[in-house]
């Protein structure tokens, strides 16, 4: 079965805790900052930050007794259809399993040691969510801390570097729900806003908590790209919390994978037509685009 975090926007904080966490447990240094007017921090992700919480604010408040965020947890959002995947040339990106009894795979990562630094899964994600280093040379994104859960809970368990144990950390010990081969976000999240386990368990639970919310309250990532492996529970719609409404795998990449990407079952075909020329020329535009951009 896959796995899944669910992200209960209605809970949420913005504490930043798990973006704390997600940088703690992956040896990430600091990202150079400035103030913007907004209590994101940093302003974009980046190799070194690969999760962030987004503050969103209501467009229009006619006072400041009126004003609140509608938190989102932003990072890779491990798409069943891939756009990453698809038009990675070197196979660098792929889809891997978490168990050896598992029929699919749907934690993405990418090997640096293979990364030739195209930029193309940059270029062309629908969420934005992956960043390339030039200095470590290869893509950075959440890996839904594969390292994490790939082991057994016992790995985890914490207290036992010095004598004797608390109270809370015998409770600890004791209570399964507190299982440390949890993603780092998950278990550091205090105010319960993060669930982490089978992915149809976290969906059946979105929609529970979306019904007892009523209102505009909706789950996202059900259906979006095949099915997300960050589920949400929004209040609103998901433009108001900076999510695309209708993410799609652009058509000139899936031209790209079709014809052109090495290995393609039609490559030797597509080369020579116009449509395979408009695929690669998509890919590479929309990657010297986002370079361009980057630079200035």
């Amino acid at each position: 079965m896959s796995k899944a975090i669910l992200f209960d926007a209605s809970k949420c904080t913005g504490c930043r805790a798990c973006q704390v966490a997600c940088k703690s447990w992956n040896e990430r240094t600091y990202t150079h900052t400035w103030c913007e007017g907004t209590y994101e921090n940093p302003l974009e992700l980046t190799s070194q930050c690969w999760m962030r919480i987004l503050f969103n604010e209501p467009e229009e408040v006619k006072s400041w007794d009126e004003l609140w965020w509608h938190f989102t947890k932003y990072q890779c959002m491990h798409c069943t259809e891939a756009t990453c995947v698809k038009v990675c040339p070197s196979g660098a990106t792929a889809k891997h399993k978490v168990s050896a009894d598992d029929k699919e795979a749907y934690v993405i990562m990418t090997d640096p040691d293979k990364c030739i630094g195209c930029n193309y899964c940059v270029a062309t994600c629908p969420f934005s969510a992956c960043r390339y280093d030039a200095k470590e040379k290869g893509i950075y994104r959440c890996r839904l801390c594969f390292d994490r859960i790939t082991q057994p809970p016992e790995a985890f368990q914490q207290g036992k570097m010095h004598k004797p144990l608390s109270d809370f950390e015998k409770l600890l010990e004791q209570n399964e729900a507190w299982l440390r081969n949890k993603p780092a976000c998950v278990s550091t999240c205090t105010s319960g806003a993060l669930s982490f386990g089978e992915r149809d368990q976290m969906v059946a639970k979105a929609e529970e908590r979306a019904r007892a919310l009523g209102g505009k309250a909706r789950v996202y990532g059900k259906d979006e790209l095949g099915g997300l492996h960050y589920i949400y529970v929004l209040e609103d719609e998901p433009e108001t919390y900076g999510l695309p409404a209708d993410p799609k795998v652009p058509a000139g990449v899936t031209l790209w994978e079709a014809l052109i990407k090495p290995g393609a079952p039609w490559g030797g075909i597509g080369l020579i037509g116009l449509a395979a020329a408009a695929g690669l020329s998509y890919v590479i535009a929309r990657r010297n685009q986002g370079l361009e951009g980057k630079e200035g």
